[in-house]
């Protein structure tokens, strides 16, 4: 296969590394070197396991587009601009040197290269609709695309129609025939499968009745990943440890159909309920709220000790329409209840959109809970990494100390028995209920059959939450009390096998 990766990739000026810190060669595994070095089809999707290597491909196609067409212009983005910029942006920033930048502005979401490196422009940032009213793109990239609808991909799609001139070796536009060549256009995604029912299945999947002309569809998993040395052993042997099949199938091996099921069947209700949990003044509580308008508003109040464990300690949950002001009262009458103030609250980032009126004053929800004193920050929505802390944190770690019994073999997240809005959202929340598309989860508030507003404001707070450092719990012995039940244990007049006493430990 003929390599299309510019002259300058070739060279000691530039050896892009993998997050293993190894040079990253695309050969050690085909499907990610095949996309990278696709230049035939107009859109390309590259999707399946975790740590296959899809937005490092991502980031650096983007790359290539950008030097091999020179003053080309590129989007990169994600449904939420937070997350973009802590995930995709900075793998970008890894694998990109700064000497090839001659513009940045990070608020502002653009940057363009330097002559030399192309000159090309890229704009960054999430996938509000109207940034792209003006503009014309010579290709996009969109990282975990299955969290947009199939509107917004199909609005991206629509501004591919940038005219990007080819530029001779003599520095001037090509032409053929007395017509200037122009630069082709594509759209990049990446992805973890949703369903067949999500657009990228029915554009891009070759068993889709719907597969449009054009489009060419990659996928990797985890354990190919694995084979070409992106991820390690460990990495993949923890997921298995606290994934249950359902999401090893999604998440490790890429498919498509994992919609049945329980998306939490390793949460039980003898293992991870209490009936009782005395909140420490030391601990730290944090507060998670997804606001409804006719849905539920949930809140949850999380506390988390020195030992990695996290307690559900309460919750709000009440709809019919009830204002922010009703429900930041109610916030304000649970907090009374403990000792020590609330390290931090989440909110829905959709909260921050200026969509709510009174008269001529437009407003966001936000605004609302700041009226009402209560001061939340944007809770992430990385689904992906949300549901890997919460499995790990429902999963049975044989060396965790049970915080109630001593015990060792114990989950790290526990429920108080009270919550029970919660509990009945966590045993009934099911894959064929999650995600089928996010044109269904962000549509105006209606009553629908998704009950996961508990669900959500979880995610937020898993997804979100600083990493403390753990205290390592250890089993406490009780010497006298086995020096006691060894003498018991002691016959006198029992036939020795044994050198020794009562005495002998």
């Amino acid at each position: 296969m003929p390599s299309p990766i510019p002259s300058i990739l070739q060279t000691k000026e530039w050896e892009p590394l993998g997050a293993n810190g190894d040079p990253i060669d695309p050969s050690r595994l085909p499907i990610q070197e095949a996309f990278l070095y696709d230049m035939e089809h107009r859109f390309q999707g590259y999707g399946g396991g975790l740590g296959n290597g899809k937005s490092t491909a991502g980031c650096l196609k983007a790359w290539y587009l950008s030097y091999m067409f020179p003053n080309n212009m590129g989007f990169m983005g994600r449904l939420d601009g937070k997350e973009l910029r802590q995930t995709t942006m900075a793998e970008f920033k890894r694998l990109i040197p700064d000497h090839f930048i001659a513009k940045k502005n990070d608020q502002l979401g653009y940057l363009k290269f330097k002559p030399q490196y192309g000159g090309s422009e890229i704009i960054y940032g999430d996938l509000k609709e109207d940034r792209f009213n003006n503009i014309n793109l010579g290709w996009f990239y969109i990282d975990q695309a299955e969290e947009i609808d199939v509107s917004r991909y199909d609005l991206l799609v629509s501004r591919l129609r940038r005219q990007t001139p080819l530029i001779g070796e003599d520095d001037k536009p090509m032409t053929a025939n007395g017509h200037v060549l122009y630069a082709p256009t594509y759209g990049l995604v990446t992805f973890n499968p949703e369903g067949t029912n999500s657009y990228i299945w029915r554009y891009f999947h070759p068993d889709s009745p719907e597969k449009k002309e054009g489009y060419k569809l990659y996928q990797a998993s985890t354990y190919d990943g694995l084979k070409a040395g992106f991820i390690p052993q460990d990495y993949v042997d923890g997921m298995l440890a606290v994934f249950p099949p359902d999401a090893r199938r999604r998440y490790l091996e890429g498919a498509w159909d994992v919609f049945s099921g329980r998306i939490f069947p390793q949460f039980e209700l003898t293992t991870h309920v209490l009936d009782y949990i005395h909140v420490e003044p030391h601990w730290k509580i944090y507060e998670s709220i997804d606001h409804g308008i006719k849905n539920p508003t949930a809140v949850q109040w999380w506390a988390l000790d020195e030992y990695g464990n996290r307690f559900l300690v309460d919750e709000h949950y009440e709809g019919d329409g009830k204002p922010v002001k009703y429900h930041a009262a109610a916030i304000k009458n649970k907090r009374a209840q403990f000792k020590q103030p609330i390290t931090l609250t989440y909110l829905d980032s959709a909260c921050w959109a200026t969509n709510q009126s009174r008269g001529d004053n437009v407003y966001a929800t936000v605004d609302e809970y700041n009226d009402n004193g209560i001061f939340p920050v944007q809770g992430q929505k990385n689904w992906d990494s949300g549901y890997a802390r919460i499995c790990q944190g429902l999963a049975i770690d044989p060396n965790h100390i049970h915080p109630i019994t001593g015990l060792a073999g114990a989950p790290r997240i526990y429920v108080a028995a009270h919550c029970q809005a919660f509990i009945k959202e966590a045993t009934g929340y099911r894959w064929k209920k999650n995600r089928i598309t996010t044109q269904l989860r962000n549509a105006p508030e209606e009553p629908m059959d998704y009950n996961d507003h508990h669900m959500d404001a979880w995610f937020y707070f898993e997804a979100s939450r600083p990493i403390s450092p753990i205290i390592t719990s250890t089993v406490q012995i009780d010497y006298l009390k086995l020096l006691q039940e060894k003498r018991l244990q002691w016959n006198p007049l029992q036939e020795e096998t044994n050198v020794g006493t009562w005495m002998t430990m």
